[in-house]
Formats: structure tokens, sequence, C-alpha cells
């Protein structure tokens, strides 16, 4: 497989690289890839969600769940209002729903 210029990772041969829309394509399931594309996407993602990563590195972790959040609350949580969620600010004594969260779920 050689390296094609259009395929950013080097794992596209230029047949691959060079398939309508990408390698999508309409069938009665739905939109789905060309397997020979599959790799080229998975590499993709895997840049993207490492760049997701690098960006929020610095942001502060929900105590409950890990997810990166802008802000937390005053129990250290995130805005999420799962079972786990709520009971911990009960134990804590805040309100089980965040402030500006209205009770949605």
């Amino acid at each position: 497989m050689g390296i094609v210029s259009g395929c950013q990772y080097g794992c596209c041969t230029a047949e691959v690289a060079a398939l309508p829309d990408g390698g999508w394509k309409n069938t009665d399931k739905g939109w789905v890839i060309d397997d020979r594309r599959a790799e080229h996407l998975r590499r993709e993602w895997a840049a993207t969600s490492a760049r997701i990563d690098r960006m929020q590195a610095d942001y502060p972790k929900c105590k409950g769940c890990g997810q990166s959040a802008l802000a937390l609350d005053a129990a250290g949580l995130c805005s999420k209002v799962t079972e786990s969620h709520r009971t911990y600010r009960a134990r804590l004594g805040l309100s089980p729903v965040p402030a500006g969260r209205g009770g949605r779920r």
C-alpha cells in the first residue's frame, strides 16, 4: 500500500482515496462506509479524540463520573442529573439538581 497525497494518515491507496463521497454510500440500510476506508476513519477518529483530550486536559473533572467540565457545582460535580449525581449531592446536603437545570433529565 503506497502513501497517497490525499490521505494524511498514509493508510489509503490511490484507488481508496479516490472513492466518491469519501467512501460513503447510501444503501437500503442507510449510509455505510466502504470497508476499505474504515481504517482511515478509525485513525481520523483517534486523532480527533486525542486533540480534544489535549484541549481539555486542564479542565476540572467531575467527582461523580470523571467527565471534564468547564465548571463544577459546590459538590464538585458536573451538571448531569443522573441518580448517582443526585444521591451524591443529597449526601452533602445540597439540592439534588444543580442550579439552572430545572429538574430535566
